[in-house]
């Protein structure tokens, strides 16, 4: 794994949302630099799948399942970390999207959905893994950011100022901790190819405006490994984020895809658009 391999041996870090996607990328990264790993997700199938995965990779692993809105869960899953010796690295990685379309019409039990996940369980999450850093006066607390985290973005009003909830909710914690040797750090990965980002649901009559997608994707879009990657070096240092979305890095990597060729209708990532009705019952991830 490069120059680093085993930076982090002796460290124990939990990942929330971590059995697929970006969030087992950076579990598998973490364990790879030495960290003991403890998954978490809110499917027990997901995590001993997720956990076996990295088993066989020789990664020191642990799992449980912990559904992030709710604040027992994410206790027990402080404990599970605690079990291991000690909790040195939270990463605050649960998150889910809205339905695309105007505020006036999203369901309210979507709306509601989101700030579960992507406000409560960021500060659910915070909330147990700070009384521990400070108390042994070093840790790292890193909340992912998102689409929205500096401005407001049309047609994703859940998500979008959800993120920016998370920034500023990060900001403060960076204040409040100041000089205690505990590090809060924020990390907008930029547009990660994910499940999440492929499987869209839109209000009726705006699906249209999801055409253009795939060319955003085509052309900013990484893997989940790529987008991982900045982290270990996040919790090593005393950076306060990472930031993707930098002039320079957009346009390198957009010029990298479309010489690879990931414009092309025949490489573009897989969508599915999901149309539903503002009075849908809620709807299940």
């Amino acid at each position: 794994m490069g120059s680093q391999q085993d930076v982090l041996r002796g460290r124990v870090a939990v990942v929330t949302g971590s059995t697929r996607g970006l969030g087992f990328a950076m579990a598998r990264l973490l364990g790879h630099q030495g960290a003991a790993v403890v998954l978490a997700s809110r499917s027990d199938v997901d995590v001993a799948a997720a956990v076996e995965r990295l088993h066989a990779e020789g990664i020191e692993v642990s799992g449980r399942r912990c559904d992030t809105g709710e604040l027992a869960d994410v206790e027990a899953l402080r404990d599970e970390a605690l079990s291991r010796g000690t909790l040195d690295i939270w990463v605050n990685n649960a998150g889910t999207s809205g339905v695309f379309g105007p505020t006036a019409s999203t369901p309210v039990d979507d709306f509601t959905r989101v700030v579960r996940t992507n406000i409560l369980g960021t500060f659910h999450g915070s909330r147990v893994a700070l009384p521990v850093f400070l108390g042994q006066g070093h840790g790292d607390l890193v909340n992912v950011y998102g689409q929205g985290d500096h401005g407001p973005v049309a047609l994703q009003n859940a998500y979008a100022s959800s993120k920016r909830w998370v920034r500023q909710f990060t900001e403060t914690l960076r204040l409040e901790t100041k000089g205690t040797g505990v590090r809060v750090h924020g990390m907008n990965p930029g547009l990660v190819v994910t499940d999440m980002l492929g499987h869209v649901t839109s209000q009726r009559g705006y699906e249209h405006r999801l055409g253009g997608l795939q060319v955003v994707v085509g052309l900013w879009g990484q893997t989940p490994d790529d987008a991982a990657r900045p982290l270990v070096d996040l919790v090593t240092s005393d950076a306060a984020e990472f930031k993707f979305l930098s002039k320079t890095t957009l346009v390198t990597r957009g010029v990298r895809n479309v010489l690879a060729g990931r414009l092309r209708r025949a490489n573009r990532m897989p969508l599915d658009v999901t149309v539903m009705d503002s009075d849908d019952p809620d709807r299940q991830d």
